[in-house]
């Protein structure tokens, strides 16, 4: 090898493997794309073997994801072929690609979804539980009335949302989760068949809905409530380091995500005691 050389890594090497490329190399050869190194790019996705091989896989059509992608609704990635106009997954909302799962109320559950879904009550008592300890220990609520859960198909939520006369609820077929409240009795829906990182946020907004109803049951103000709610998800998802999800919720323009950043907002201000102050005390 005449001239110079230089010694090139690719991120996704082990620690100490390198390759010698020469200047002529260095400066003629195809670079990839993904990783800018000339390391041979193909020159259909004009990626190397290497960024191919470790690439995420389009939850749709399952091909290798190179360059842009969608999410829809934390699920993906999803590559740009893939269009919107496909059939949608009922649970996420995107395409459902060659697998697909029926569900017993009618709605079609991709791959994605059917891979983490919570379908039984033995799987979902334990996150409930997780989620319960987790809104205790790092936001200090807790409830005095225990308050169980059930799991129902989206045909039964709707049921009893109507039997609740729930009239602040404006799309009972899009809802995923609802806390009810008769006497002393308390109780927690969520829909059936959630990914179990939707099944937790979900179970999280409930449980603060729970807890509002026993430290500040007049509050009025839906903004407000919907939003403490929605920040109360938020934070048990930021315990957990789901940073996109996250992100996600903070995207939302819907009056789930204006109640969301109004509650960031105060936090910034006065903490998240001071929050949760504000709370008990609002009308």
């Amino acid at each position: 090898m005449r001239g110079k050389s230089r010694l090139l890594r690719h991120p996704a090497w082990p620690e100490g493997r390198h390759l010698r490329v020469c200047s002529d190399c260095f400066r003629s050869k195809p670079r990839c794309r993904v990783c800018g190194l000339p390391l041979g790019a193909d020159p259909l996705t004009g990626t190397c073997p290497t960024c191919l091989s470790s690439a995420p896989r389009c939850l749709s059509c399952g091909k290798p994801v190179t360059g842009r992608y969608r999410q829809i609704n934390g699920q993906g990635p999803y590559c740009e072929t893939c269009q919107p106009g496909e059939p949608a997954c009922d649970v996420c909302g995107g395409p459902l690609g060659p697998k697909r799962w029926q569900l017993s109320d009618g709605r079609v559950s991709c791959e994605a979804c059917h891979a983490t879904a919570v379908y039984e009550p033995a799987q979902a008592q334990p996150l409930y539980e997780a989620v319960t300890t987790a809104l205790q220990q790092n936001l200090g609520m807790s409830l005095n009335i225990p308050t169980g859960l059930s799991l129902v198909d989206r045909n039964q939520l709707i049921a009893i949302i109507q039997k609740q006369n729930a009239s602040d609820i404006h799309d009972p077929e899009h809802t995923l989760g609802l806390y009810t409240r008769k006497g002393i009795r308390r109780g927690i829906y969520v829909q059936t068949g959630l990914p179990r990182l939707l099944f937790e946020q979900v179970a999280a907004h409930e449980l603060a809905h729970a807890w509002q109803g026993e430290n500040c049951p007049l509050m009025r103000d839906v903004l407000v409530r919907e939003g403490f709610a929605e920040w109360s998800a938020y934070k048990v998802l930021q315990a957990q380091g789901h940073t996109a999800q996250m992100a996600l919720m903070r995207q939302r323009a819907d009056l789930y995500g204006q109640g969301l950043q109004w509650a960031l907002d105060l936090e910034t201000r006065q903490g998240w005691q001071g929050l949760i102050e504000y709370c008990r005390r609002a009308t």
